[in-house]
């Protein structure tokens, strides 16, 4: 199974803007810096996308005009060791 790649993502922030002109609150499905499509919602990219692709190898990525939208946060507590 081939792995979802980095540059998938990266390809999404260089193009979030432009998409999000036309295509706010919906959703792209992205693999190999290719737009394979813009649908409604997570069911209809999975049911289109998921017929050809192997799941797990495409971006699904939600659009927004907010550029902040996908910037994720984690926290994670300092690890202490066992001994």
């Amino acid at each position: 199974m081939t792995k979802l790649s980095l540059k998938d993502y990266e390809y999404f922030l260089e193009i979030q803007s432009e998409l999000a002109r036309e295509h706010d609150g919906k959703l792209v499905a992205i693999k190999d810096k290719q737009v394979l499509g813009i649908f409604d919602d997570y069911m209809q990219a999975a049911d289109a996308v998921y017929v050809e692709h192997e799941y797990g190898t495409v971006l699904m990525q939600s659009i927004s005009k907010d550029p902040d939208a996908n910037a994720i946060y984690l926290h994670t507590p300092g690890i202490v060791p066992l001994k």
